[in-house]
């Protein structure tokens, strides 16, 4: 079973750091691009992040919809 409100923590600390206020604790003073590097990094968490995807591609409808079919069905 899934600790409910632990996951709930971790994405609201996941939102603080793309925020960047001061909820974020020592992120909060970090450029974007650190924030992101660090919300990317893989780690032991309860919320593990996916590969990062440069969004860039010949066929945007084909990538989204392996994508999808990847990582949500």
């Amino acid at each position: 079973m899934a600790d409910v409100a632990g996951v709930r923590r971790a994405l609201q600390g996941i939102e603080a750091v793309c925020a960047g206020g001061a909820a974020a604790g020592p992120a909060a003073g970090d450029s974007p691009g650190q924030r992101f590097r660090w919300l990317t990094a893989p780690r032991s968490a309860v919320v593990q992040p996916g590969p990062v995807h440069t969004g860039l591609t010949a066929d945007p409808e084909t990538e989204l919809r392996r994508l999808f079919d990847q990582l949500v069905l």
